[in-house]
């Protein structure tokens, strides 16, 4: 459908945003943020949450706000995630016929040591987070990138 972004993820905290940004800047290519494309801040009134209600709902947002948005003479960066804590606080997929919908030219994961993410988060959101649920999140977002690398035959940066 798109075929002209290139998707990068990472875990809450990572610095996916910061990474992006000045690669963009940088290139002078177009950044998007999930969150800001599916109006996070609309559909949660805490938007420090990291529960997601309905993964589903927020990746059709996701596939509408982006086919507005993007425009096929330009090249984008979108800065989102491959896993979501969903309403039980548990690590899942996104659906795989997202990624399909996006088609992105590349795929990128961004890691980071998980003490330094979890100091930030905390500073940034002044709540607690789990060490072991945040190192599950890491892991669980580069073996599915790993997979969608190798079922959409894409190249994959860690």
């Amino acid at each position: 459908m798109l075929e002209n972004i290139s998707f990068v993820g990472g875990i809450h905290g990572v610095g996916k945003s910061t990474i992006c940004k000045s690669i963009c800047e940088k290139f002078k290519i177009n950044y998007l943020s999930a969150s800001e494309v599916l109006k996070w801040s609309k559909l949660n009134t805490d938007i420090k949450n990291k529960k997601v209600d309905d993964i589903s709902l927020t990746q059709d947002l996701l596939i509408n706000g982006l086919k507005e948005q993007v425009h096929k003479s330009k090249h984008y960066i979108l800065d989102g995630h491959y896993c979501l804590f969903n309403k039980e606080g548990n690590v899942e997929r996104i659906p795989f016929d997202t990624f399909q919908k996006i088609n992105p030219t590349s795929l990128h994961v961004i890691t980071g040591n998980i003490d330094k993410i979890k100091k930030h988060l905390e500073e940034r959101d002044q709540r607690q987070y789990n060490y072991k649920l945040l190192e599950k999140m890491q892991d669980a977002e580069i073996e599915y990138a790993n997979e969608i690398s190798r079922k959409m035959l894409k190249p994959l940066v860690i």
